[in-house]
């Protein structure tokens, strides 16, 4: 009786959470006009659009520069997580394989720091970034994006737990701390490595406020930031808006369907240890 209940309660979930997405899908083959139109009273044709087109897609991909957006999007987040592995990675190796004095301290700094809420540190971050002469600039995007708290926690906590044995061999063959850290490291932290590539895709994807403060020129627009052009104070394009916004959830549901089980194993095997 209970496996019953549980899996109604799911299924029931499940389908709250498909609804939404499901109508935002099909509104966005609809035309402007047709969108609110089943709403009120609802239908088979709130769900399944009628006499569907996919004008909205190609208005936005081939009128409204979307594309370029879209590419802006992937690499700032593809630059960060190349760069954010590398750094993050290397902090993480250092607190979880060297001793020395302030360890806890500057590891519990790192802590504190995964707490601060963002908007906390946005004047100083642009205050900083503005003398760097790096405002409007890919830098500006990327550059305080790639240190990430949670990353070096993460891939700590995992190499924390690697055999002490594994690193003693490698130096008594003569490896150094950097063979040490590509070669026996890394390879046996692949789940916290995908996991943290998938945190900071998510988090430089759904970005909105540092790169509408940061940036100003059509260029670097990011894909967040130009579905807020068809909101305007008189009109809302709805069906641009809707098709953009399906077109922005591709790479999002597509690497949480290939990654899933690095992202469940690394968090099922993340715990404390000091």
């Amino acid at each position: 009786m209970r496996r019953g209940l549980f899996g109604s309660a799911l299924g029931a979930t499940l389908l709250l959470s498909a609804v939404p997405l499901l109508w935002a899908l099909t509104s966005s083959l609809r035309p402007d006009d047709e969108i609110f139109r089943y709403t009120t009273r609802l239908s088979w044709k709130t769900l399944l659009p009628i006499g569907g087109t996919f004008r909205n897609f190609r208005e936005i991909l081939f009128e409204d520069r979307f594309a370029r957006f879209f590419g802006n999007s992937l690499f700032v987040a593809g630059t960060t997580i190349v760069l954010g592995l590398l750094v993050n990675s290397l902090a993480a190796f250092g607190f979880a394989r060297f001793t020395f004095r302030g360890q806890k301290l500057l590891f519990g700094l790192v802590l504190v720091t995964f707490m601060v809420p963002f908007e906390v540190i946005v004047l100083p971050l642009y205050l900083v970034v503005r003398s760097m002469g790096w405002l409007d600039t890919y830098r500006a995007l990327i550059i305080p994006a790639v240190p990430d708290a949670f990353s070096i926690f993460l891939i700590r906590q995992f190499m924390a737990k690697l055999p002490k044995d594994m690193f003693d061999a490698g130096r008594v063959d003569g490896a150094t701390w950097w063979d040490l850290y590509w070669r026996i490291a890394l390879p046996n932290v692949k789940p916290a490595l995908i996991t943290a590539s998938l945190l900071l895709f998510l988090r430089q994807w759904d970005a909105f406020f540092w790169p509408l403060v940061a940036t100003s020129s059509l260029e670097l627009t990011v894909i967040q930031v130009a579905l807020t052009k068809y909101m305007t104070e008189f009109i809302t394009y709805w069906g641009r808006l809707l098709a953009g916004s399906m077109l922005a959830t591709i790479p999002i549901v597509v690497l949480f369907f290939m990654l899933q089980k690095y992202y469940v194993q690394s968090v099922a095997s993340t715990g404390i240890k000091g």
